[in-house]
């Protein structure tokens, strides 16, 4: 090339013309690196459906009374949530009734008793905030009282995940993803009834180092079986479920 003369992809680009230079993705470390290992959390509001359900009996669809009261609590019952796993998870999106939340899995690797306590300490704040929207209330029907039956479950899975881009927002994607989602769907409360717990899945498990932690447990599905462990999030540390 002699000397002065532009590259070719430069020189060859017209005034309107614009060029997007990609960031490599290994060079971007943390909640938003492309791609990477994870932690994978999803904590789903328990009863939500039917819930809503009896909202909808009471007050109708278009909700021409006014809005129930019971939506706000809904909304402080997932701040409580959002506010309880931060800063470590940071959310990817709320679902619904769930808050689907990630972190670097170097960030809480070997850190299991405190991710622990963390969500334990989340659960509180969520009854806390739970028990005390109700009597707050001035509204009395059928349905927003059952807003005091809601309770938590959550499972908590490692893998890779991959951030994409998506409209102006962006979401994690990859098997790990969709393993996490598959296992709300589960037979745990069958096996411990309606109690408040957290799934860790031996990936995660192994992981945090909480491999002898809580009551082991498998889920079936078509493509195969996934282990992990039940850990009351109701009970303290050295008193959830025996293994």
């Amino acid at each position: 090339m002699t000397q002065g003369a532009r590259p070719p992809a430069v020189a060859d680009m017209g005034r309107g013309d614009h060029v997007e230079r990609a960031e490599p993705s290994v060079l971007r470390t943390g909640p938003e690196a492309a791609a990477g290992e994870r932690y994978l959390l999803l904590a789903d509001i328990s009863g939500y459906t039917g819930f809503m359900a009896g909202v909808e009996q009471a007050h109708g669809i278009d909700f021409s009374g006014g809005i129930p009261a019971a939506y706000s609590v809904l909304g402080a019952l997932l701040d409580a949530v959002i506010e309880g796993v931060g800063p470590d998870f940071a959310v990817v999106k709320l679902e619904g009734d769930a808050v689907f939340a990630a972190a670097p899995a170097g960030g809480l690797d070997g850190q299991g008793d405190r991710v622990l306590v963390k969500l334990r300490a989340t659960y509180r704040s969520f009854i806390q905030g739970r028990t005390q929207a109700i009597p707050a209330s001035d509204h009395v029907c059928t349905a927003c009282p059952a807003v005091a039956n809601l309770d938590l479950k959550a499972v908590l899975h490692r893998g890779q995940a991959v951030r994409q881009a998506v409209g102006s927002g962006s979401d994690l994607l990859g098997p790990a993803v969709t393993v996490a989602h598959r296992l709300l769907k589960n037979t745990i409360r069958d096996r411990i009834g309606f109690r408040p717990y957290l799934y860790v899945t031996d990936a995660a498990a192994d992981g945090l180092g909480l491999s002898k932690v809580g009551l082991a447990h498998g889920e079936e599905y078509s493509d195969g079986r996934i282990q992990g462990h039940i850990v009351d999030l109701g009970e303290p540390l050295n008193e959830g479920l025996a293994t």
